[in-house]
């Protein structure tokens, strides 16, 4: 890329291309500036257009960490949340939002959301419709959701609120177009959650189902449809170090079957098979292969926090 980039967004375009959009750099000064790379030509663009900044901009610059960067019809790109800067010296959270269009290469606004929040779970809809669930602001973790309406270019709060405050949850668009909510943090003392909820669009009302086997945070880029419809959790966060003062990532993983409401899981924190993969993950990322190959799984923060690993688990789910 033209610029190091950590916590930014990324959306697959139309025509294949790759966009990346904010996050901060080596020296974690956050960031407008977006670029998109191109397959054909193995390259990336040094032209597109940086976010809306700026004095005639107020509420909007850089982003930061587990914004909403999505798709939306028309070749635009919506994009929403997450912490405002220029740094962590002098941190905001946002809640305004934007649209980027390829046509044109320019940004707009578009409606903000009704609550600041960063670190929360985005999810489309089969509607259309954009899902913005949890999160966390300076009031601490959030258990508000709001959907966006593409064709009114406005935010509005879901009729039932998550029964539960979380941030850095699993989101998941079930086969039925049920949404599944599933962990997070609770606090600030940074206690996970095993609990799972079920948001219904027809309703926009959240029911709680079955809960995990083990808390988990940190599982948002890791947490997957699999294609007979049940959910897989791999890794994450389950709890705090109380001396060491940082989260303990987990080798087990969960696997949620909507069909009956409820989770099977590895024993917490064992090593290689069954259901574990070979090394503990938390801010991972999972993508579910072609040809029911399984699901793979890459890179993540190590047991101290501070080390990532570049090693892969392919997981095969069976029944």
């Amino acid at each position: 890329m033209n610029t190091a980039r950590t916590a930014a967004a990324a959306v697959r375009l139309e025509d294949g291309r790759v966009m990346v959009i904010g996050g901060a750099d080596k020296n974690f000064n956050f960031l407008v500036s977006a670029e998109i790379y191109d397959p054909r030509t193995d390259t990336w663009s040094t032209n597109t257009a940086p976010m809306l900044n700026g004095p005639d901009f107020p509420g909007f610059g850089p982003r930061y960490e587990d914004f909403t960067a999505v798709l939306l019809p028309g070749r635009k790109v919506l994009v929403a949340g997450g912490f405002g800067g220029p740094d962590f010296a002098d941190l905001t959270v946002l809640n305004s939002a934007e649209i980027y269009d390829q046509k044109t290469n320019t940004w707009t606004p578009t409606g903000s959301m009704n609550v600041a929040r960063g670190e929360f779970g985005t999810a489309v809809l089969n509607d259309g419709r954009v899902l913005a669930v949890g999160g966390v602001n300076f009031s601490g973790p959030l258990a508000s959701a709001e959907i966006y309406d593409p064709r009114t270019g406005m935010w509005t709060l879901t009729k039932g609120s998550m029964g539960t405050g979380r941030n850095d949850l699993a989101l998941v668009v079930l086969r039925d177009g049920r949404v599944l909510a599933a962990g997070g943090e609770m606090d600030a003392q940074g206690d996970r959650s095993m609990s799972a909820e079920i948001f219904d669009p027809r309703t926009e009302k959240w029911t709680m189902t079955g809960p995990m086997t083990a808390p988990r945070s940190e599982v948002e880029y890791a947490s997957v449809l699999l294609p007979d419809g049940r959910v897989l959790v791999p890794g994450g966060y389950t709890a705090n170090d109380p001396m060491l003062m940082h989260g303990i990532p987990v080798s087990s993983s969960d696997l949620y079957d909507p069909r009956t409401g409820t989770w099977t899981g590895s024993p917490l924190g064992s090593m290689g098979p069954p259901g574990s993969m070979s090394v503990v993950r938390a801010g991972h990322s999972s993508i579910v292969l072609r040809g029911n190959r399984g699901v793979l799984v890459m890179g993540g923060l190590g047991s101290d926090d501070n080390t990532a690993t570049a090693s892969v688990d392919i997981a095969v789910p069976t029944h």
